[in-house]
């Protein structure tokens, strides 16, 4: 295209894995994202290795937060010749330095146990190496909220508080040429009002264009006073059976949002007097950075640590499982207890340990607290599947499977829709991304009614010009 400012939608286009944008404006190319697509192993691995561009012709990545799905990529792009600065909060930065580095621990432990089994097929290598990663995490350029800085002349770009996990940014791209001006607005990932630890979603000043996630554009999440109470019932009626509540959980923001709700619900005497365990070396990485930035905390939570209520992310019942010895040993032990453990969609980390050991029995159940993407083992249990396949082994389903939607960290659909109309002005033309097709369909016939914009649901690979 031209020298006009430009869009192509590389990842997350019509699913909700793998974000990855390309602008070009004034012959700079940049990213917004540059993420890991999640789902079956051969598909995954081949659209991580591939990239619809030059990484070396690249200027710059500006990165919404540091969920593997937004951030988790970016050692592949330095491995293959990436040589600018990633752009970013410093919790992000600081979150994602630790989640990479976890990132490809598991990849190369991964890779090492297909090969033992390979029998015959060519060895696999990782993604990228810790090295890779410590090349990436060099490159990070940290910036605030509301402080705006000029990324290349004539582009400026701002930060505002996205509400979805800590140091998660909404975007705003200023593009002045030839008397002209074109502001971008980009939701990475978009929060929610009224949960808790995190500040609420901002509102970004008004743009022409949107880019908008709608993960849960066709649904509605249930009240958190709802969720809690059904939380609860499950806790209940398991340890009633004798068995175990397993939490499949993201490391970063979903255990910690579990954690600090146990810990209300203990002191509230809602919860029975059970052993709590959060097993997750990189949870308890990411609850030490939640700490150092309380910058990011919503009133109630900076004063839980101002006034003395009690740290939210430690309490009397909570023991995080440090040593692979200690995660393998509870196991092995008897009686009630709830495990919180990543990873969230089930594909990979210490969860899978625990799912082996307890899928069969009838007394447990698992809680899934988020979305599970197409393809994942969460997902397929979550469907419903009688029989699993975990490190390469049949497993049968016994266990109650339950969902929560309410702990939710991504907006649905009303949310989404009062976010959007509550620019002023509304945007003209909204491109959704990070969603399924059918949800995103549902959120586009909504926000044409409500708002009159052109709403488009972009393919993969396709690219727009936003100049006109």
């Amino acid at each position: 295209m031209a020298e006009g400012l430009s869009i192509a939608f590389q990842g997350a286009a019509r699913t909700v894995t793998g974000s990855r944008h390309r602008l070009r404006f004034g012959g700079h190319t940049w990213l917004f994202d540059c993420g890991l697509y999640q789902g079956h192993r051969d598909e995954a691995e081949r659209v991580n290795r591939s990239f619809a561009f030059a990484p070396e012709a690249l200027d710059a990545v500006v990165l919404s937060h540091a969920h593997l799905d937004h951030a988790g990529n970016l050692p592949t792009l330095v491995a293959r010749g990436f040589t600018g600065r990633v752009h970013c909060t410093a919790a992000t930065a600081d979150l994602s330095t630790f989640m990479l580095a976890d990132s490809a621990h598991l990849m190369e432990r991964d890779v090492e146990h297909v090969n033992r089994h390979a029998h015959g097929r060519p060895a696999r290598q990782p993604l990228y190496t810790p090295r890779d990663v410590a090349e990436t995490v060099a490159r990070f350029e940290r910036r605030g909220y509301h402080e705006p800085w000029e990324l290349f002349p004539e582009v400026r770009v701002e930060y505002f508080d996205a509400g979805h996990m800590l140091g998660s940014a909404l975007t705003t791209f200023e593009v002045r040429a030839g008397g002209r001006t074109v502001r971008l607005g980009m939701s990475g990932d978009l929060g929610r009002a009224g949960r808790p630890i995190l500040r609420d979603p901002e509102r970004h000043p008004a743009v022409d264009a949107l880019v908008l996630e709608s993960t849960y554009g066709d649904r509605f999440h249930t009240p958190a006073v709802e969720t809690e109470r059904a939380l609860v019932e499950i806790v209940e009626r398991t340890v009633a059976r004798g068995g175990r509540v397993l939490v499949p959980a993201f490391a970063v923001g979903r255990t910690q949002e579990l954690v600090a709700t146990f810990h209300a619900l203990c002191e509230r005497g809602e919860v029975c007097d059970l052993p709590i365990f959060v097993d997750s070396p990189m949870a308890r990485e990411a609850t030490s950075v939640f700490v150092r930035h309380p910058e990011c905390f919503d009133g109630a939570t900076r004063s839980a640590f101002m006034e003395g209520h009690g740290e939210p992310f430690g309490f009397a019942r909570l023991r995080y499982v440090a040593s692979p010895e200690e995660s393998r040993a509870l196991n092995d032990r008897s009686g009630p207890c709830i495990i919180i453990a990543a990873s969230g969609m089930c594909e990979g980390g210490r969860i899978l340990h625990h799912l082996r050991h307890g899928l069969g029995d009838p007394k447990n159940t698992v809680v899934f607290v988020g979305f599970q993407a197409e393809g994942t083992l969460g997902r397929r249990l979550r469907d419903g599947a009688e029989t699993v396949n975990i490190f390469g082994e049949p497993v049968r389903v016994g266990a109650e499977i339950a969902g929560l939607d309410g702990f939710s960290a991504h907006a649905d659909q009303r949310e989404l829709v009062e976010w959007v109309t509550r620019l002023d002005p509304v945007p003209r033309r909204i491109f959704l991304v990070h969603g399924e097709l059918a949800p995103a369909e549902v959120l586009a016939v909504v926000l044409r009614e409500r708002t009159g914009a052109d709403v488009r649901i972009p393919e993969k690979g396709e690219e727009f010009d936003l100049w006109n």
